[in-house]
């Protein structure tokens, strides 16, 4: 596949991703409270059963392509063997597994409270909850920051973009760390996550309607070139 072709794979994978996240966010699905019993958890979930699995496959499926972008992009640049690269790689890794591990509590819910388990329903739902905290601390943070440097580094899309990274990947470690103090900082995280469809948005409609080849910075080049002459 010759490098305009996979520009466009890539590109679509992130549009794609977007476009079902965002479906998944905006699906019509009440919020049982904080304090929720067993009865009203299992309540919403005969309610809703139907909304929270086809919400589970929105998510899995939304986040594997954004994943697939953000690998695109680590290809797109040449990066595979370089730390931000390899670094993309793993955030990338983590945030499919985080998603993955919530999205299977939040279909449990639906498959626990139709097989007559409401306590293990009311637990799944416990613990899909702290989801708001887990993927700012870790899994966010280190996907845009690494981004961040690898797109200062390559052509692949304009500097921007790598400057808006960083800028979210700042946000999302700062919101991950004082909403654990303050828990109104956590709303502060629904922002974030507009901006960060935003930017994935933004960048594969870009990277679609790019033309030129890519180049790397001299340091990357350099660091290729190394590589090619251990080799």
């Amino acid at each position: 596949m010759d490098e305009r072709r996979t520009r466009i794979v890539v590109a679509l994978c992130g549009i794609l991703g977007v476009l079902i996240l965002s479906a998944y966010f905006a699906a019509p699905f009440p919020q049982p409270p904080a304090s929720a019993t067993v009865d009203q958890i299992a309540e919403t979930a005969n309610k809703y059963s139907t909304l929270l699995l086809i919400g589970g496959w929105l998510q899995i499926t939304g986040t594997m392509l954004a994943a697939i972008f953000f690998i695109g992009l680590v290809y797109l640049s040449r990066a595979i063997t370089r730390l931000y690269g390899m670094l993309t790689l793993f955030a990338a890794a983590v945030l499919l597994s985080t998603s993955l591990l919530e999205a299977t509590l939040l279909m449990n819910v639906a498959y626990a409270t139709a097989n007559g388990h409401p306590q293990t329903a009311l637990n799944s739902w416990d613990l899909m909850t702290m989801f708001i905290h887990v993927f700012p601390i870790g899994p966010a943070p280190l996907s845009y920051l690494a981004l961040g440097a690898l797109l200062l580094g390559s052509s692949v899309l304009p500097r921007l973009f790598g400057y808006l990274a960083l800028l979210l990947g700042v946000g999302f470690a700062l919101v991950g760390f004082l909403g654990l103090l303050i828990p109104a900082v956590n709303l502060g995280i629904i922002a974030l996550l507009i901006a960060q469809e935003l930017w994935i948005l933004a960048a594969g409609v870009t990277l679609l309607f790019r033309r030129g080849p890519v180049s790397v910075s001299s340091s990357a080049a350099v660091d290729m070139a190394r590589g090619s002459i251990s080799a």
